[in-house]
């Protein structure tokens, strides 16, 4: 029986033992567990490291001194004994604020959550030699999972970089389309009791088209864009078509049908593709997340917050990278009963990378002869991918790649966190856990007609509910335009002014996503002040530029 004992030290201070039944093995020092701590602190230099990482809690005394020594720095305890924790919660609870307790990765990812990555400057490693001796392969896989999950934030954040100021960039345009559409929230909560489907590009859709086109009336049918070819060209009706993509080409996903859909669009999704359709909803892409205190943050896309002063709620679609993933979040929100995932294959089944029917097989029909055919294309494109083999629903193995496993994992995880059933209809494709497998046949005849169909909802929706008002928005606009101008001979002659013109709340919303790498390197470097100034000044000069040519379209 594993226990931890508490006794008194020659110096008066509380110290540690632990014993497994066999030995005891000392966690602190017999004689002064507090200079002990302090000594392994004051020969620990943990660099420009913005994060400390310590194994092993034990009584906490070096968490306090190293907090003591580094008081800016965070600070993360990976500990493996759940009721080590609780006692030296109860025994000396100043540890629990000055330091980040953690005992799995799922604790591990809501702590990085709550840090701005954006000040990120590496980690530093303290072992607590007593306490990893006792589980050393527990703490060696936790720390490599940290490491993982701070690698996968700076990820994120340097995609966000490169894509934040197309997405600034559409965001603003497409207000020009917000008074035509709809705020997603006018379907949350509408379509309780039916089931919701989500049409994906899969290999395996191509074998669910005769059961879709029955499951019209009994479910709400949500397609992703990529999708959207194949069902018109097999004369299927979606009930909304969502897209979220912010790149131009995703316009080719619109090209050249007969039907316009209903669309839902991301607000920071191609301006090409939101004009194009007539019919609309507009939402905005948000992440939810508990930070170590138990509260609820709440992290938005860029300006967002901003624009909804102007226009009022939108509504937010939480979003694990993909559209799929959004259209799974949308059904949460609208209510409904199941949530069926069709064409989800997250493998190459039958070693292709889509459905026939998608743009990308109308991409590649041209350059199609006896030399180069689509199995060769497609073994191509999957020959320069990290693949991997995972178990099929078909009973034998599947082959993925790195990104689409990933997507799985969310999958995976998001079905077993939700109360509402997910089922997983994709022959072919890979298993996906806490999901049940069933052929969508079998689901859509065991359904009913609801009282109220899903197309009769989404109907009385567009006629009944008034569209997003941008009066206000439109008139800030029009103020920021002149602004913009002031910034840019502000950033010619004069630095004081050009600073003046920064503080301006509204100024700085909207130029900060184009000075984001500026601010970010100079936050990541001590530098002169006029060498900032010079950066400040190149930086705020190319966003006035950049912002004014996107006004001009408005």
């Amino acid at each position: 029986m594993e226990n931890f004992t508490i006794t008194i030290a020659k110096s008066g201070h509380k110290t540690l033992h632990y014993t497994n039944g066999k030995q005891t093995i000392r966690i602190h020092s017999a004689y002064d567990p507090v200079k002990e701590a302090q000594r392994i602190v004051q020969q620990y230099n943990p660099k420009r490291a913005s994060i400390i990482i310590v194994c092993g809690l034990g009584l906490g005394y070096h968490v306090l001194a190293l907090k003591d020594k580094f008081p800016q720095r965070t600070i993360i305890v990976v500990e493996k004994d759940k009721n080590l924790i609780q006692l030296v919660k109860q025994e000396f609870p100043e540890v629990f604020t000055c330091a980040s307790i953690v005992n799995d990765e799922e604790e591990i990812a809501r702590v990085l959550e709550s840090i701005d990555i954006r000040s990120f400057r590496g980690t530093a490693l303290l072992v607590h030699r007593p306490s990893y001796s006792l589980h050393p392969e527990f703490y060696d896989a936790l720390i490599t999972n940290t490491h993982k999950q701070i690698s996968s934030r700076i990820s994120d954040l340097l995609t966000r970089f490169e894509f934040e100021e197309l997405w600034v960039k559409n965001i603003v345009l497409n207000a020009k389309q917000m008074h035509t559409a709809l705020p997603v929230k006018s379907l949350f909560g509408k379509f309780k009791g039916i089931p919701g489907i989500i049409v994906s590009a899969g290999p395996s859709l191509i074998h669910s088209l005769d059961a879709l086109s029955q499951a019209y009336d009994k479910a709400f049918i949500v397609c992703v864009d990529t999708a959207y070819k194949v069902l018109e060209r097999h004369a299927i009706r979606p009930h909304i078509v969502m897209t979220l993509d912010a790149q131009t080409h995703s316009i080719k996903h619109f090209l050249g049908i007969t039907q316009k859909p209903v669309l839902l669009a991301d607000v920071v999704s191609s301006p090409r593709v939101t004009r194009l359709i007539e019919k609309k909803f507009f939402s905005t892409t948000a992440k939810y997340y508990t930070a170590p205190d138990g509260s609820l943050h709440r992290e938005s896309t860029p300006i967002m917050e901003w624009i909804q002063n102007f226009t009022g709620q939108i509504g937010d679609i939480q979003s694990g990278g993909s559209v799929a993933t959004s259209a799974f979040d949308l059904l949460l929100a609208a209510g409904c009963s199941a949530i069926v995932l069709v064409g989800q294959d997250l493998a190459y089944t039958g070693r292709e990378i889509h459905s026939r029917g998608t743009h990308h097989n109308d991409d590649w029909l041209p350059v199609i002869n006896r030399f180069n055919n689509l199995d060769t294309i497609n073994q191509n494109v999957i020959q320069k991918r990290k693949i991997k083999y995972v178990p099929s629903n078909n009973g034998s193995t599947v082959i993925t790649d790195f990104v689409l496993d990933l997507y799985r994992s969310w999958f995976e995880d998001s079905a077993k966190r939700v109360p509402t059933p997910v089922y997983n209809t994709s022959t072919g494709g890979a298993v996906i856990a806490n999901t049940t497998f069933t052929p969508l046949q079998a689901l859509v005849e065991k359904w009913k007609k609801p009282p109220v169909s899903p197309q009769e909802i989404i109907s009385h929706e567009l006629s009944h509910n008034n569209p997003i008002n941008t009066q206000s928005l439109s008139r800030k606009f029009s103020h920021l335009h002149h602004k913009l101008q002031e910034l840019q001979t502000a950033a010619l002659q004069d630095i004081d002014s050009l600073y003046a013109i920064l503080d301006d709340e509204d100024m700085d919303t909207l130029c900060s996503p184009f000075m984001r790498k500026t601010l970010f390197y100079i936050a990541r470097h001590n530098l002169e002040k006029q060498k900032v100034d010079t950066l400040i000044k190149d930086s705020a000069l190319a966003a006035a530029r950049e912002l004014l040519k996107i006004f001009a379209k408005l």
